[in-house]
């Protein structure tokens, strides 16, 4: 898949109305929507390189987000009709217990979407017992559970042991700022995520198809 390298360095630079402009220009030169969503997925990694650098905030990243929805507010319907029928897998995210950030659920929520994703948003602050009432209810193939909060990964520890417990069978990945493979192993989750596209990415092994994203 091509990548538009002056649509990914839009995003990048956070140039929301210019942005919006180049993707409904392309949308409307028919260029395929996956294609136009795989530059705008480039800018969000490099504006995520430039928060990691020092050179982006926490406002940044709000913006990106911003951005990324109102892109997906555009492209949604075609990309919905162009994977109807082909779900990728059911997900249930949340942000863990104690813990009130959305900003990372809510764009990796998006990314899976994009990516023809069935998800089920619970949204923050959500204990064990409603992730699991929420697993139960909606039954999908993979719970996400986000956090900022280092205090928050003995909530996320909780809800894997409680859905275990449950004998409810779905895999799980955690994501968020303190979040490696050791947090991941000591929890008890199947994967992580480094960011909102990796996350896709491990989505996609856990349902054992193809990492295309």
């Amino acid at each position: 898949m091509s990548i538009n390298s002056d649509l990914a360095l839009k995003v990048e630079n956070l140039e929301l109305e210019e942005v919006l402009e180049e993707v409904k220009k392309l949308m409307a030169e028919n260029v395929p929507p996956l294609e136009i969503l795989a530059a705008c997925r480039a800018g969000m990694e490099g504006v995520g390189k430039r928060f990691e650098a020092g050179e982006y905030f926490v406002a940044d990243l709000m913006l990106s987000a911003d951005i990324f929805n109102q892109v997906m507010e555009i492209l949604g319907p075609s990309i919905r009709e162009a994977t109807k029928g082909n779900s990728q897998g059911k997900i249930l995210i949340a942000t863990v217990e104690d813990d009130i950030h959305d900003i990372g659920k809510n764009l990796v929520a998006s990314m899976l979407k994009a990516n023809g994703f069935d998800v089920i948003d619970l949204g923050v602050n959500q204990p064990p017992a409603a992730i699991c009432e929420g697993a139960k209810e909606h039954k999908p193939d993979i719970v996400a559970l986000s956090c900022i909060l280092t205090s928050s990964i003995d909530a996320m520890e909780r809800t894997i042991k409680a859905l275990k417990e449950e004998g409810l069978n779905v895999k799980t990945i955690i994501g968020g700022t303190p979040i490696n493979g050791k947090v991941a192993e000591v929890v008890g989750a199947d994967t992580f995520g480094l960011d909102a596209y990796d996350a896709v990415v491990q989505c996609k092994k856990l349902m054992g198809g193809e990492v295309n994203a």
